[in-house]
């Protein structure tokens, strides 16, 4: 293989082997000035850096590969990974090249594009791969790029035999590439290329193998692959010798044919002349300077004599204010400027930032004195040294100042006396990049950083603190006022221009919102919205200081009830008697609806014990005496029905269960974070082999075997083949054996029931008090509403006379739990319970911005049945036409700017609220953690565990790292200033209709962030 792979006449100076292994593709490389090699795994690549230790080897992934290497290797040849295994490529990401965004999908589609890249023009890629790279009518796209950035050389089938040695039968392709970016049209082996057809069943062939000319093998038929799917088999029985002569005819055939050597030698190891792009941001300034420059430069050459600037037309109208700073000095010897010249008796007026009229009318050298001459030199000789110092000024240079939480790549900031922006924001090496704006803008930067950092200054601190700024709010004020006064409304067309050159300047710019077409200040400027500032400070009953400390400590505060009510301890105590009672376990009181409720039996037996060391504490002999009468009556065995695999019955129970049914100590072991059992047996014998034993068509099923699917209640999908009408093999279900290995697992099940019955009455006893302490030990909490008043609650524009008690109750109980599930049925009223607990939520300080969403049929009742419920409430219910992507922005902002009574959106409204980078990158750490524990429990239980369970968590593993390595990019590249959820300050969330859509793949991400309560139906 590897001599196959040395092209002939090919000598590359600079090889690329982006997944090298040990080294198998480079061992044959002789004369190669420069050999570069990549190895993700550890251990293997520190084999490799051993064995050649001339190449330079990188232990990391290819796509770690640094930039500058691209158009840089004369040949890049390797053994690719594949599978649907996720890569991630901050420039393949950010691409406008679908292509190259979709093949990071799949590691073998994203090693092609990649190693292209790496190509200078004329170099060659060889690789093998997969054959699902040629025959996947999915992979169309990719082959397609292929071939429109490269010469197809050649496309060889080698043999599904070929790896058999290395332990895996698998369909694969020689590919070789040369990169050609100028071809103008396709040849016909590159079109077959393309193309796949369907020649039986669910099999798929490209069309390059039509004839099968560039198929190495001896024999062909119809069977399965490696999965077990329909495919076509390809075996050589030559061995590796006649297969390598195959392939090394066919390979020395298609390069003489296909590869253009001139192409190739007239690049060979040229370096790389890369582009420097300019950003996003760069071209926004440019453009906005260039417009502010071309408005002046009409109005100039409508009025070429405008008066000097003075103080008050600097901020007046920005057309009339702006003038350029630097203008370049013309030679002695040019002409006098035309737009110098003078009209009439119109005085010549000079621009006081420039020296150049000065001399725009110096003599010429003919004129010049030597004394004139010698002033000219010296004046040219400071012009030169001002010149440089100015354009080293504006250098990129690493910035020195604060770096403060807001800033990103991109924000507006000033280092000494200079304006410019930021890049490397959450680098070690931040870069400040000087910009040169004119004097309007100079002076906009100059009002709008410090309103910046005040707005930022003010909701960061309390939302850190939770406790109102004043001294921050008028500094903020103080801020918007002056910039208001220069500048007028932030929203206006040339200010909104400039701010949104700023990577925070649309979170500025929601500072104001439109009230009926009229500009009004957010809320911010008067009152927190980061938090709920009203504070309870006097209730008349026991009840409401009970509800207030609830709200505000989330327990029984008594210190804080006595103060509230004016009441004392012990009349608190005898009100609200078998309301709260006293928890040893927390060392304070709790009411009743949390005390006497969910294991009840755990706390008992806590409490009982407690009480054996403190005999005299009567509170905690109260709370224990209601805990019993509490207690669900125990279910004995014989109600009890028991099954094979429950995971509550300890794996001990199924290990002496097994060894009773198959006469042999068997080993099994449930991992729970995939819910899956292992099981072994120290030897064998019939039952084992024999009694218990199905056989399929490529595998059979022993005691082990059948006893793991009867834990798991399932059967075995056993295949076999058979001939159709044509005479091709085809995979089908076994049902004859698939209803064997059914009958067998059943009679296990049956088996374990009957063994149970047979057991000692102390086992039986044992097996029942484990199940009644595990399930038969909770109890549900009683709530009662009725004590509550609903102030603001308009029950005349509801027009109902009260509420149901069950809607009460309802309310209650999501006050009291910071949320629930409310499964009432249809027509009881769970679109005013949402509404009413939301508004109290918010009324007592439970919730400072709570949000209900629900479908887009019945959103618009539920906005209706608020406003009618609360008529002065403040509610944000943005239509379809004010969540389009233009608006969608700025309603966010109005979300955390502003301090809302309720925020009312669709399913899909939500859905396209962003979420935090941070804490998606939190989730998936955790999962990754989670993937890594189980990995070392499967190594610790050996072969013990299904490789296919191992590999598929490896899998899952390597993509999960890949979405992370790109979230870790999108945190340090951030520059844009969208508001995501986290701050927005929504702290409980009301969902109607939660059996719709997939709104749990949301949930999950912000569930540890606030709290829910859910209405199913």
């Amino acid at each position: 293989m590897q001599e196959s792979l040395q092209l002939p006449g090919i000598r590359p100076g600079r090889f690329l082997d982006p997944s090298a292994g040990t080294g198998m593709f480079i061992s044959g490389l002789k004369d190669v000035p420069e050999v570069h090699c990549f190895e993700k795994d550890k251990l293997t690549g520190k084999i490799l850096s051993s064995l050649y230790p001339e190449s330079r080897v990188t232990i990391d992934g290819f796509q770690s590969i640094q930039p500058y290497y691209n158009n840089y290797f004369d040949m890049v040849s390797s053994n690719i990974p594949f599978g649907n295994t996720r890569v991630y490529d901050r420039d393949f990401d950010r691409s406008e090249d679908v292509v190259r965004k979709f093949s990071l999908a799949a590691v073998h589609n994203y090693f092609f594009l990649k190693g292209m890249d790496t190509l200078h023009e004329g170099g060659i890629l060889a690789y093998i791969t997969t054959s699902g790279v040629m025959d996947s009518p999915q992979n169309r796209p990719v082959r397609e790029w292929l071939v429109n950035h490269a010469n197809l050389v050649s496309a060889i089938r080698l043999p599904d035999n070929l790896f058999v040695d290395a332990g895996t039968e698998v369909s694969s392709d020689l590919i070789v590439l040369q990169k050609n970016t100028r071809k103008s049209e396709l040849t016909e082996k590159e079109r077959n290329f393309i193309e796949t057809r369907l020649i039986s069943g669910s099999i798929n062939i490209n069309n390059s193998y039509a004839d099968l000319d560039h198929i190495v093998h001896t024999s062909v038929s119809m069977g399965k692959n490696m999965y077990g799917q329909p495919a076509m088999n390809f075996i050589h029985e030559g061995g590796v010798g006649a297969i390598s002569e195959h392939l090394r005819q066919l390979l020395a055939q298609d390069v003489e044919n296909h590869l253009d050597r001139k192409l190739y030698d007239d690049n060979l190891s040229r370096s790389n002349n890369s582009t420097i792009l300019k950003t996003e941001f760069e071209t926004l300034l440019e453009t906005a300077g260039e417009t502010e420059r071309q408005e002046v430069q009409e109005e100039s050459s409508a009025q070429p004599y405008e008066p000097m600037l003075n103080l008050f037309a600097a901020y007046a109208d920005e057309e009339q204010a702006e003038v350029q700073v630097v203008e370049s000095r013309p030679s002695p010897s040019r002409a006098p400027s035309a737009s110098r010249k003078k009209k009439g008796d119109e005085p010549e007026m000079f621009n006081l930032f420039s020296q150049e009229n000065m001399y725009d009318e110096a003599a010429t050298q003919e004129d010049m004195t030597g004394e004139r001459a010698a002033a000219e030199a010296k004046w040219q000789e400071r012009r030169q040294k001002f010149e440089e110092e100015q354009k080293k000024e504006m250098e990129p240079r690493p910035f020195t100042g604060e770096i403060r939480s807001e800033y990103k790549n991109g924000s507006i900031v000033k280092s000494g006396e200079q304006y410019g922006y930021l890049r490397g924001v959450g680098t070690p090496e931040v870069q400040f990049h000087p910009l040169k704006l004119t004097v309007t803008q100079q002076y906009r930067t100059a009002y709008y950083i410090p309103l910046r950092e005040a707005y930022h200054n003010l909701y960061n601190k309390e939302a850190e603190t939770e406790t109102e700024q004043p001294e921050l709010r008028e500094e903020l004020v103080k801020r918007y006022d002056s910039f208001y006064r220069m500048f007028r409304e932030l929203n206006g067309k040339d200010n909104a221009k400039f701010l949104l050159m700023d990577a925070g300047g649309r979170e500025i710019l929601s500072l104001e919102r439109s009230v009926n077409g009229k500009i009004q200040k957010a809320d911010i400027f008067s009152v927190p919205v980061s938090f709920n500032a009203n504070e309870v400070t006097h209730v008349d009953t026991p009840q409401e200081a009970l509800a207030a400390s609830l709200n505000k400590f989330g327990e029984v505060n008594l210190e804080y009830m006595e103060n509230l009510s004016e009441t004392g301890r012990q009349e608190l105590l005898t009100q609200l008697d078998n309301r709260i009672f006293y928890n040893p376990m927390m060392k304070n009181y709790e009411i009743k609806d949390r005390f006497i409720a969910g294991n009840v039996v755990a706390k008992v037996e806590w409490i009982e014990n407690y009480l054996k060391d403190y005999p005299d504490d009567d509170a905690s002999k109260k709370s224990l005496e209601a805990l019993q009468k509490a207690i669900p009556e125990p279910i004995s065995f014989e109600l009890l029905d028991f099954n094979l695999g429950e995971r509550w019955i300890p794996v001990s129970v199924y290990e002496e269960f097994a060894g009773y049914l198959f006469e042999a100590k068997a080993h099994i072991h449930y991992t729970e974070s995939i819910d899956e059992f292992s099981v072994s047996f120290e030897e064998t014998n019939a039952n084992i082999t024999d009694k218990y034993y199905v056989k399929g068509e490529k595998r059979s099923y022993y005691g082990n075997d059948l006893l793991k699917h009867a834990l798991h209640n399932t059967v075995p999908d056993i295949t076999k083949t058979v001939q159709d009408e044509e005479g091709n093999d085809i995979k089908v279900r076994d049902t004859e054996a698939i209803q064997l290995a059914d009958a067998k697992i059943n009679e296990i099940r049956s088996a374990f029931t009957g063994w149970l019955d047979e057991q000692l009455p102390e086992f039986k006893q044992h097996l029942a008090d484990m199940y009644n302490r595990k399930f038969n030990c909770y109890v549900r909490p009683d709530y009662d509403g009725s004590l509550q008043s609903f102030p603001f609650l308009d029950l005349k524009g509801l027009d109902i006379p009260d509420l149901y008690d069950s809607q009460k109750n309802a309310v209650w109980m999501l006050k009291m739990n910071g949320g629930g599930i409310i499964d009432h049925e249809v027509g009881t009223g769970k679109t005013l319970i949402m509404c009413i607990a939301a508004f109290e939520m918010k009324r007592l300080g439970l919730a400072n911005k709570p949000m209900i969403i629900g479908l887009k049929s019945n959103v618009h009742d539920i906005a209706d049945t608020f406003k009618r419920a609360y008529p002065n409430a403040r509610v944000l219910y943005p239509g379809k036409e004010d969540f389009t992507p233009e608006k969608r922005v700025g309603i966010f902002h109005d979300i955390k700017n502003n301090n809302w009574d309720c925020i009312i959106l669709t399913h899909d409204q939500f859905g396209k609220i962003p979420q935090s980078p941070e804490i998606q990158q939190e989730i998936y750490t955790q999962e990754i953690d989670s993937i890594e524990e189980n990995l070392a429990v499967f190594e610790q239980q050996g072969n013990e565990v299904s490789g296919w369970i191992k590999k598929g968590l490896e899998r899952r593993k390597e993509n999960l790292e890949a979405k992370l390595e790109k979230l870790e990019q999108d945190i340090k590249d951030r520059t844009d200033d969208v508001t995501d959820f986290k701050q927005m300050g929504i702290d409980h969330l009301f969902v109607d209709e939660s059996h719709y859509q997939n709104f749990l793949i949301f949930s999950f991400d912000i569930i540890n962030i606030l709290k829910f309560s859910i209405f199913p139906i």
